[in-house]
């Protein structure tokens, strides 16, 4: 499209079409025991009898397909460039996959054979990562327990071998993160965009769960199939806290394992202190609340839409990586020459007292700017390398939650001196 000066639509220019948010899961730290906590021997055992308690239940035996070669398992683990974990390793020579099965045996997720373990349609990972839909607003959280999965949408040690047939997996986890263990089951896909649910410590813990819920007879007949009633979800996704005028009491209330936050008619931070892991924040007050509460806090993506904002604080946090700014008052981007981390940053609605601060913003990779600020921006030497650049027409009127209906494009942006 063209680069007119006269731009009247915002508008994302996208000057490295490779580059792509960081994904926060490279950063992590293996993990601290690298044995896996499955058992090949037991993980057989519990096969044969969960098999056998469905056909007492059904009144009928299900046939499997035949066990994989051991050379068609060694041929897949190359391919994949991980081996599989020894406890799926040893039902793969039971049986290749669910076949043809009604009830499958990984609770209504049909099981892959060996040689659909790498045959996957990955769009829905592209889509998300599409720059219109502002992925450097979203994080990836942590799942529970904490730091038990990298920090990821989708990684290579991450073995797909069942699905819902609705864009979600189940796999084994090959590349764990610090509290991890290798070959734990996760689960991962198009619903879990905020992050990977951890399932179970391993294939021979998920077999052994099933198992017993069939015991339990937590379990419903449902047109011929069984839905196991599991404790699969024991571990929860990522907990999220939204109030109007938040208190200390009502953010206690939601507990210590907050990660999302999204706070308006803010008075003062003081609820802060109940949310020692909060790492997206959204605040927005009629005022100008201090933000001194955000220390110590692990905010990686800070929107504010206040009266005036003080960056100080902020900026001494090495954690944030993207940061929107909304205010009536002219900010001052001085203080985040100190943030080591800060890759995108959004000032399209904010007055700012010391625009050419940006120049030395060397890890700015995102910048979202109006046309009068771009203007003055392209005419000062030594711009970050900026890989996106988005381009309001004029400071923008913004709605919670905060998105933009961008028009892209790979032209340089207007008035770029490159």
């Amino acid at each position: 499209m063209a680069t007119s000066p006269q731009q009247k639509v915002p508008v994302l220019y996208v000057i490295d079409e490779e580059f792509v948010p960081p994904d926060r899961g490279d950063e992590q730290e293996g993990p601290g025991s690298a044995v896996p906590a499955g058992d090949p021997d037991e993980a057989v055992r519990l096969f044969h009898h969960y098999r056998r308690l469905m056909a007492q239940i059904l009144g009928y035996e299900e046939e499997l397909p035949g066990p994989a070669s051991k050379g068609n398992l060694a041929a897949v683990e190359e391919e994949l460039g991980v081996a599989l974990p020894a406890d799926l390793r040893a039902l793969y020579g039971i049986a290749d996959g669910d076949g043809d099965l009604i009830n499958h045996l990984f609770d209504r997720h049909p099981w892959r054979s060996l040689a659909e373990l790498s045959e996957h349609d990955d769009e829905w990972l592209h889509i998300s990562r599409e720059w219109q839909y502002e992925p450097w607003r979203r994080l990836m959280f942590d799942a529970q327990p904490p730091s038990t999965v990298r920090r990821s949408q989708l990684r290579p040690g991450w073995i797909r071998f069942a699905d819902d047939t609705g864009g979600n997996w189940l796999a084994v986890d090959m590349d764990p993160g610090p509290n991890g263990r290798p070959g734990q089951v996760i689960e991962i896909g198009v619903d879990y965009g905020e992050g990977p649910r951890y399932v179970a410590d391993s294939v021979t813990t998920f077999l052994r769960r099933l198992v017993e819920a069939l015991e339990r007879g937590d379990y419903i007949r449902h047109d011929g199939s069984l839905w196991i009633e599991s404790d699969l979800d024991a571990h929860g996704e990522h907990t999220s806290y939204s109030d109007a005028r938040p208190s200390l009491t009502r953010a206690r209330q939601a507990g210590p394992r907050v990660q999302e936050v999204r706070v308006t008619d803010v008075a003062d931070c003081a609820f802060l202190a109940a949310l020692p892991e909060v790492r997206s924040l959204a605040l927005s007050s009629k005022g100008s609340p201090d933000l001194t509460p955000l220390e110590g806090r692990p905010v990686e993506f800070l929107e504010l839409d206040v009266e005036s904002a003080d960056l100080t604080v902020p900026a001494r946090n090495r954690e944030l990586r993207s940061l929107s700014v909304t205010c009536a008052q002219p900010v001052e981007l001085a203080p985040l020459r100190t943030a080591p981390n800060l890759w995108a940053l959004d000032i399209a609605a904010a007055p700012v007292a010391d625009l050419a601060t940006v120049t030395e913003l060397k890890g700015l990779r995102y910048l979202e700017v109006t046309q009068n600020q771009w203007r003055e921006l392209s005419q000062l030497d030594g711009l970050p390398p900026l890989a996106v650049v988005g381009v309001h027409p004029h400071r923008p009127e913004r709605d919670w939650p905060v998105g933009t209906t961008w028009v892209t494009t790979d032209d340089e942006p207007p008035w770029s001196t490159a």
